[in-house]
């Protein structure tokens, strides 16, 4: 194709086609010719954008660049970069294990509070006897910890702990865990949480940094290293430039150096193209139904019968009150302001020193949407009442049919849109020129 004077490639099209065209995964050529339409219809309303300038708004180019070096960080991740910050973080878990092993330890925990008596700590202390004594007699570790360790990290997993090694708990309880073999509990220790009775269930020497290596970087990836590594490259770059290179020149190198990878170019094309048509169908179409008042009247009493609902709606609101007497006053209000800063009204009125009446919506539901509609106005189960707002009501009327645009504005408003959007194409495609060439369309998907 060629549109408003820039070529379209056929490896475009089918990158377009293939991921959004054909959502059944149709080949056949019915299917292609219909998307071939809706291609150039889009191709336009790009051209449009471009056309108002809109690629130069600094909203967008923010935007667009953002997502562009997103997709291209991974082709400047520096791995030498990467390894350097894993080997560090590795020698650093060495130097402070120092030879020891990890361990990986299960315990039951007896809270004891800050502020206990001597008298409440011997009864904490005779709680965790009690559990060190049924663990002698042969009790199930993890399922004494279900039920009597007060550790809710730990407790739902009977009990176990993840790896620790030295310094990274309290001294007491590493000593102690330190101390066990595997397969070992200890017997009660304090700590400054409580008391505690450890089971050893591992523990092993660090592994090689070849065989931790992949976790290392799959936890550094998580927290963005990638990115990270990226980052310095291109500073690197720009640095040793001496003043030829800026940040988005390294990077549009990059780009361009990888100008064999379709997937990349397309990718980054459509997101272009897809930031400026959403930006000029908002200008053009969007925000200009939205406002156009009268047309929104106009298509909904002339297609009144395309709008019609299979059942009632209740149209109002939902109202919580301390007591029946600002229940019904509230109800009352809504009745004449409804239409109006009813927010205002209600808050003036009731909810000046502190909240008496609280009032939700306006709701447009059907039966089965709303519990307190269900049970005001459709029949439904009574709704157990909030007990700081005991009493519930609401306030509003039941309409068989819309009376107004309002009662259906999204659909009203949807199909305006899908109006001026054809009157817009056909604009667009007056305005801009455009060629199909349906010798290559035949090969699509095909070569």
């Amino acid at each position: 194709m060629t549109i408003n004077g820039k070529q379209v490639t056929r490896s475009e099209f089918e990158y377009s086609f293939n991921k959004n065209g054909n959502p059944e995964k149709a080949v056949d050529a019915k299917a292609i010719e219909d998307y071939v339409p809706m291609f150039v219809n889009y191709k336009l309303k790009v051209a449009a954008a471009e056309a108002a300038r809109l690629d130069t708004l600094s909203s967008f180019k923010k935007e667009f660049m953002t997502y562009r070096d997103m997709q291209l960080t991974p082709y400047l991740v520096d791995s030498t970069f990467i390894d350097s910050i894993a080997t560090s973080i590795y020698k650093d878990s060495e130097k402070q294990l120092n030879g020891r092993d990890l361990l990986k330890p299960s315990h039951i925990l007896v809270l004891v509070p800050a502020s206990a008596t001597e008298t409440e700590k011997k009864m904490y202390r005779q709680r965790i006897d009690s559990i060190y004594s049924a663990l002698q007699n042969g009790a199930d570790f993890a399922t004494l910890a279900k039920e009597k360790s007060q550790d809710p990290g730990s407790a739902s997993q009977g009990g176990q702990l993840p790896w620790i090694g030295p310094g990274s708990t309290l001294k007491e309880f590493e000593d102690a865990a330190y101390a066990l073999k595997v397969g070992e509990f200890s017997k009660p220790i304090e700590t400054a949480v409580g008391y505690h009775v450890i089971r050893m269930d591992e523990r092993k020497s660090l592994e090689p940094y070849t065989v931790l290596r992949p976790q290392i970087f799959a936890a550094l990836k998580q927290q963005g290293v990638e990115e990270a590594s990226a980052e310095a490259k291109i500073k690197k770059l720009v640095a040793a430039s001496n003043g030829r290179l800026t940040r988005e020149l390294v990077l549009d190198s990059v780009l361009a150096a990888n100008g064999s990878d379709l997937n990349l170019r397309y990718l980054v094309q459509e997101y272009h193209d897809g930031l400026l048509l959403y930006e000029v169908s908002k200008r053009e179409v969007w925000d200009k139904v939205a406002q156009d008042i009268p047309a929104l009247e106009k298509q909904f009493k002339k297609n009144r019968k395309q709008y019609a609902w299979t059942e009632s709606r209740f149209k109002g609101f939902v109202v919580h009150a301390k007591d029946e007497k600002n229940l019904k006053a509230a109800q009352a209000l809504l009745k004449k302001t409804a239409d109006g800063d009813w927010k205002k009204a209600v808050r003036e009125t009731f909810n000046k020193d502190s909240v008496i009446v609280t009032v939700s919506g306006p709701y447009l539901v059907k039966k089965g949407e709303n519990r307190y509609v269900d049970a005001g106005v459709f029949g439904g189960e009574i709704v157990k009442s909030n007990s700081n707002y005991p009493y519930s009501g609401v306030e509003g009327q039941i309409l068989k049919q819309p009376k107004s645009y309002l009662d259906v504005k999204s659909a009203v408003i949807n199909d305006v849109q899908d109006k001026r959007t054809e009157e817009w194409v056909k604009r667009l495609r007056n305005e801009y020129s455009f060629s199909v060439n349906q010798e290559v369309v035949k090969t699509v998907n095909k070569h």
